[in-house]
């Protein structure tokens, strides 16, 4: 393995790192209060979950304590969307032979040794006019037990990142596609009947969406190897529970807000009036994936019949 020069992380004049640009507050705390979004991976390095200009963010960051005690983000890390963490959590399984391939996926990642210390390097790039790759300057640097950690608990990341982007940044997104019908603010209703009517077509909206991004997102390995036996292909003899455990957290993350979000007025245009403050406001997002996945596994009960 490669040597390198040892880097020094505790720059004491290191910029803080603002999560929550809307007000401006340090993404700060004590050791022993870690955030609800906030995954330990070892030492000073925190997997983050946060949302921002209608997008959740998946940040491996480097903290350092202050005078008082308190952990404060650095500038040691990327910041990658969902898209991109989609892409990086594909890839685990592949990874560790990437390192001695030196293949590039989405992220280049390396392995470097700083004094008998070994380190999983992660480093965004953007792609050029000149289909070149530039690379940034900000790395994330996790021992192999912290990278061995972040694979341990990336269904976990995975599932607070689709609580967020449902939880906060869907239905910012119904809010605004919502407004555009409502000329002039309408008094809130507190109907059940309606309630009803809507929360089941979200569900069943949701389940629709599933299913067609498990489909794009679903690998055969048996159609690839062109395996002859049908029984050695996983299409064939997956059930839906088995494909929504494996793939559905990816496929929610994989979806595409906007044309949901659209389906779902259109859907219930005749109601949007219905579609207010007090109605977003008692949607739990995560019964309505739980539902929609159920949903979806139902499916297989139905084509039995």
């Amino acid at each position: 393995m490669k040597r390198a020069t040892p880097l020094i992380f505790s720059n004491p004049r290191a910029k803080r790192v603002c999560f929550d640009k809307d007000n401006g507050k340090v993404s700060s705390f004590k050791p022993d209060a870690v955030p609800e979004n906030h995954f330990h991976l070892g030492g000073h390095n925190y997997a983050v979950i946060s949302d921002f200009a209608d997008v959740a963010r998946i940040h491996l960051r480097r903290y350092k304590l202050d005078a008082t005690g308190s952990l404060l983000p650095t500038k040691d890390g990327i910041t990658v969307t969902p898209s991109v963490w989609l892409a990086l959590i594909r890839q685990f399984s592949a990874i560790d032979q990437a390192f001695d391939d030196g293949k590039v996926f989405v992220i280049k990642l390396s392995r470097t040794v700083i004094e008998n210390v070994t380190y999983i390097i992660c480093q965004r790039y953007f792609q050029r006019k000149d289909f070149s790759r530039k690379f940034l300057t900000p790395v994330s640097m996790l021992k192999e037990t912290e990278w061995k950690v972040l694979k341990d608990i990336q269904k976990q990341i995975t599932s607070k990142t689709v609580s967020i982007m449902f939880g906060r940044v869907f239905l910012k997104l119904l809010r605004k596609e919502v407004a555009k019908h409502i000329p002039f603010p309408n008094p809130d209703y507190d109907c059940i009947d309606p309630e009803i009517v809507l929360t089941t077509s979200m569900v069943e909206l949701l389940s629709d969406h599933i299913q067609e991004n498990i489909s794009s997102l679903f690998i055969c390995y048996g159609c690839l190897e062109g395996y002859e036996n049908q029984l050695g292909h996983e299409c064939m003899t997956y059930s839906n529970e088995q494909r929504i455990s494996n793939y559905g957290d990816l496929a929610i993350l994989n979806m595409d807000w906007d044309k949901l979000v659209a389906d779902f007025v259109n859907r219930n245009i005749q109601m949007v009036n219905y579609i207010s403050e007090i109605f977003l406001n008692k949607l739990n997002m995560n019964v309505l994936i739980e539902n929609a996945k159920q949903m979806y596994v139902a499916t297989d009960s139905l084509l039995l019949l």
